[in-house]
């Protein structure tokens, strides 16, 4: 019976690791999202915007932020069924296999959608406020990127 119980705390640490090694991994994967906010604000801030442009930035921002919560919630879920699979299957299983591939799509359909939303802002900008605004996505997505 005493090996039972230690054998049960020990899958639920596991589990319990296993849960946060994916929460780490998925944090650390969607990492870019602080530029993504960073991004909108430079645009605010950078870019003098007519009340119009901002009127419309701020709803197509308020948009991206639906569709990312909701990717946001899908790579928790799959970095949940990974944990699970970790600690029940202790091995690479079709349940693992399917659960990283869960995680990958989601974490492939955010970086679309990041880019979509990068694109639909770019949309609303006239031709001096583009050339601006893309010297700032450029700097955002090579911030922390070594260039050679």
């Amino acid at each position: 019976m005493l090996k039972t119980w230690k054998l049960l705390a020990l899958a639920a640490l596991v589990g319990f690791g296993s849960g946060l090694g994916g929460v780490f991994v998925g944090t650390m994967l969607t990492r870019s999202d602080a530029h993504r906010d960073t991004l909108d604000a430079a645009v605010h801030r950078e870019l003098d915007l007519t009340p119009e442009q901002d009127q419309r930035l701020e709803a197509i921002e308020a948009g991206y932020a639906l569709r990312k919560g909701a990717l946001d919630a899908e790579l928790r879920a799959a970095a949940r069924d990974i944990a699970a699979a970790v600690a029940e299957d202790h091995a690479q299983s079709e349940r693992l296999s399917q659960a990283i591939d869960r995680f990958h799509n989601a974490m492939g359909q955010t970086q679309r959608d990041a880019i979509a939303h990068v694109f639909e802002m770019r949309a609303v900008l006239n031709a001096d406020q583009q050339a601006r605004f893309d010297m700032i996505v450029r700097e955002e997505l090579l911030r922390g990127v070594d260039e050679e």
